[in-house]
């Protein structure tokens, strides 16, 4: 006999009733995803931390132009590409 069940024994005994069993707990409920907006999809996320000076320059770049900042970051991009010689993606 284990040192827990004898334990448990002795505690049963003493107090006059059987210690009660926890029961097992149901399984979560399986969630779904929740679905991409239809602007979202066939698009993959990038993101990266800067500091905090680059969102402002972006903004103040955004004020200027008018301009969204996927289309201002998406040009930027496309002239990394040019630099370095791979395909530009038209956006």
């Amino acid at each position: 006999m284990s040192k827990f069940s004898a334990i448990q024994q002795q505690l049963e005994k003493a107090t006059g009733h059987k210690a009660t069993v926890a029961t097992p707990a149901a399984p979560p409920t399986t969630t779904k995803p929740t679905p991409k907006a239809p602007s979202r999809e066939g698009k993959a996320h990038i993101g990266a931390y800067l500091h905090p000076d680059f969102k402002r320059s972006l903004r103040l770049i955004q004020a200027q132009t008018g301009e969204d900042v996927q289309s201002l970051i998406a040009k930027a991009l496309n002239d990394l590409f040019r630099a370095h010689n791979v395909p530009v993606i038209d956006p």
